[in-house]
């Protein structure tokens, strides 16, 4: 059982608000329907690699109609245990996957579960003769959740990409195991939540808490990760829990590229310029909101920080732990609790040449040095604009890597790469623009020219 408790932050340094006493507000259990769970806003679940032999948590199973079924098993990030599962074709071989055991009670007994079925939808795909990927959706699956209120029934939906089914009969090693074959995965998703509408200073806003990494519980932070590439030390955030904020005030919570309706679950949430404060507690029956009372330290974005809707940092905690958090960013500036910070992704709202607008988004995965920001003193970030875009571009043979001695140049392919750059360094991934910033902008356009100035070849580069 567990009760979250929020506090606003003054919008400014120097600006006060009057607040209204702390107020609970009761927490309700929802549930997303199944064709809207995969595109759910708050995080991409859990996912497991399909396997042609049995998983070892499988103690027993019914018999499987088919000779490929399937297997795997769901972890955690930090790689704990979830549940294991089989996909099984009733038809037999080759017919398509439409049948999900899940060991929900988890005790290695496939036996006493539900068979789980397809979710007709139009993205279904079945192998055909002239193609061997499949794609389907499965649920619902009914999987206890640790610590939620009693009456709520929390279900489940997996999604499965089959693309490679030559490898489920390949070739197997002398010791009868299965050779490292990529056969395709499955995964996990939430299809509930828990939401209210909390009302402070005359305003009203809709919250939720949603188990965006799928691990069968609530309140799980974003854990970083160290990892070494070309010598140096990078890290990353592993997928934890988020909190939901309607931001459009349309009802609903909706997903977007930039995950505007989705934070990253932790000690501050903010709308806007005004950050939330936000502790979980022992119980998840309501929702407590009262005032922040600490000083806030104002940092600057630079260069062009006006541009910056927001910025994700690593925070530094009393424990040496640290919490992603999003700061909303208004004029320029941000308001962050004084500490230790390492700066880690940003988003960038911009026009393109015909004054459309367009967003970016983009991470800093260097592990660098932390930076100080203090109540009583001024403080920069640089992040975002100017970006620039650095190619790289290789020409290889047609059918090997390494070019032959003497050959012409229609002998090999060209091939062009290009990464944005900001201010820090962070590299941009994400681009949108339309409604809702979901449509690609128009893309990037390339002219080769020779020496002399003569153009050879033109083209545009992909997005992702």
């Amino acid at each position: 059982m567990t009760r979250i408790t929020v506090g606003w932050l003054a919008p400014a340094l120097g600006m006060t608000m009057c607040l209204a006493a702390a107020e609970e507000f009761p927490l309700e259990f929802r549930t997303v329907p199944a064709k809207e769970v995969m595109a759910f806003p708050g995080g991409s679940g859990i996912s497991a690699m399909l396997r042609p032999a049995k998983a070892a948590g499988i103690k027993r199973e019914p018999k499987a109609a088919s000779p490929q079924a399937l297997y795997g098993e769901w972890r955690t990030g930090a790689g704990k245990a979830l549940c294991v599962f089989r996909l099984d074709e009733s038809e037999g071989k080759g017919k398509g996957y439409d049948r999900l055991i899940v060991d929900a009670n988890r005790n290695g007994d496939l036996t006493d579960d539900p068979v789980v079925g397809r979710v007709p939808l139009p993205t279904d795909r079945r192998p055909t003769s002239s193609a061997t990927t499949e794609s389907a959706l499965f649920g619902p699956i009914e999987l206890a959740v640790e610590g939620l209120f009693p009456g709520a029934r929390p279900v489940y939906h997996a999604q499965l990409h089959v693309y490679n089914r030559a490898a489920i009969s390949g070739l197997r090693s002398a010791n009868g195991q299965m050779l490292a074959l990529l056969i395709g995965q499955l995964r996990l998703k939430a299809g509930w939540y828990l939401d209210t509408t909390v009302e402070v200073a005359g305003a009203r806003l809709k919250l939720g808490v949603y188990d965006g990494d799928a691990s069968l519980s609530l309140g799980e932070a974003a854990q970083p990760q160290l990892y070494k590439s070309s010598a140096q030390t990078n890290w990353f955030f592993r997928p934890g829990d988020s909190l939901l904020v309607d931001a459009d005030g349309s009802g609903a919570f909706e997903s977007d590229p930039f995950q505007a309706e989705a934070a990253p679950f932790g000690p501050l949430l903010y709308t806007g310029a005004r950050p939330l404060r936000v502790e979980w507690g022992p119980r998840c029956r309501s929702l407590r909101v009262e005032p922040w009372t600490q000083p806030l330290a104002e940092v600057t974005l630079e260069p062009r920080g006006k541009e910056v809707r927001n910025v994700s940092l690593g925070w530094q905690q009393a424990d040496g732990n640290w919490h992603l958090l999003r700061a909303g960013a208004v004029g320029g500036k941000i308001l962050v609790p004084p500490g230790q910070y390492r700066f880690y992704a940003c988003t960038l709202l911009g026009e393109s040449p015909g004054r459309q607008p367009v967003m970016v988004s983009g991470s800093q995965r260097l592990f660098q040095e932390p930076l100080r920001f203090d109540a009583v003193a001024p403080a920069q970030l640089r992040c975002g604009a100017p970006l620039e875009i650095e190619l790289t571009a290789d020409k290889r043979s047609a059918t090997t890597s390494i070019p032959p001695k003497t050959a012409s140049d229609s002998d090999f392919v060209l091939r062009i790469g290009a990464r944005v750059v900001g201010a820090a360094g962070e590299v941009y991934s994400v681009f949108g623009t339309g409604q809702q910033f979901r449509e690609d902008p128009p893309k990037p356009v390339f002219t080769v020219t020779d020496a002399q100035g003569k153009r050879l070849a033109n083209g545009n580069l992909e997005f992702g």
